[in-house]
């Protein structure tokens, strides 16, 4: 298979474009792929989203595509590896999902005006362009989802090369790009458990804070309820110590002690039980009605 590189008449072209001659497809694998490339095409692309590799390319380009597939497909046999089960294009080496994808770029050439062109052109004054873009026939292999890593991801034709000689190197490319790969979800799990570890740590730290809060506030309200009773207590024994018996007040003023009494005896914690620590469930339950101020 030969193909002759031309230069683009366009100055402004990145690359030049090249003039495909025949190339034979006479793999079956490469026969298969071919088949399924072509029912993807659409005016003249070809495009496929999902598989072994992701293709947009000029239908020119098709057989040199299918033939590299196959090769690329060979070669991830050899390798025991296999095509990645998920919706997107790439490749399974132990255990990492490596994204594949053929490309074929475009060149500028001059413009031919169509007859169409040329009378709205006179009629209209429509422009004619000067320049259309068009598949150039220069094909890229590349890693897509190894971007940022280290690792090489682009193999392309270039002036002394072409992507057949250099199929190796990215076959080496993809099992370097899957070491890098799972070395980063190694490294993001990794994160990810000690993100998780810290979590866990606050979350301790807050729940142990909750408890000791809520069981805090109950008790200065214990001490605040038994001081106010004290201080009510002291109240009630000066009214007593100033009470005069036959006195024209003196059942409304016993009245009152009694009432008195009885308040200061159920408003002090101490005439009751004795105070207990307040369980963890307790006081997590609790923990809403003394938020953290």
């Amino acid at each position: 298979m030969n193909q002759q590189s031309v230069a683009s008449s366009d100055a402004g072209s990145d690359q030049p474009l090249l003039i495909s001659v025949p190339v034979e497809v006479t793999d079956p694998v490469a026969v298969a792929i071919q088949k399924d490339l072509k029912r993807s095409s659409l005016a003249g692309e070809v495009r496929q989203r999902s598989g072994l590799i992701r293709v947009d390319i000029g239908l020119e380009s098709l057989p040199r595509a299918a033939n590299l597939i196959a090769s690329i497909k060979a070669a991830i046999v050899g390798r025991s590896w296999s095509v990645a089960v998920d919706a997107r294009a790439g490749v399974a080496v132990d255990g990492e999902n490596v994204e594949l994808a053929l490309s074929e770029g475009y060149a500028s050439i001059p413009h031919r005006p169509t007859a169409a062109e040329i009378r709205d052109n006179r009629s209209y004054g429509r422009p004619i362009p000067e320049h259309e873009q068009v598949r150039s026939g220069h094909l890229q292999l590349s890693i897509t989802n190894a971007t940022y890593l280290g690792v090489r991801q682009k193999w392309a034709d270039g002036k002394r090369q072409r992507l057949e000689d250099v199929l190796s190197s990215f076959v080496e490319g993809i099992e370097r790009a899957a070491a890098a790969l799972k070395q980063l979800r190694i490294e993001r799990e990794q994160r990810a458990r000690e993100w998780a570890e810290e979590e866990k740590r606050r979350e301790e730290r807050e729940r142990l804070a909750a408890i000791d809060r809520v069981r805090g506030a109950t008790f200065r309200e214990q001490a605040t309820a038994h001081k106010q009773a004290r201080e009510l207590h002291a109240y009630v024994e000066a009214v007593k110590s100033r009470l005069v018996r036959g006195s024209e007040h003196d059942v409304q003023v016993l009245e009152w002690i009694t009432w008195a009494e009885n308040y200061v005896a159920r408003k002090d914690p101490l005439n009751g039980e004795m105070p207990v620590l307040l369980s963890e469930e307790d006081a997590l339950r609790m923990r809403w009605q003394y938020p953290d101020r």
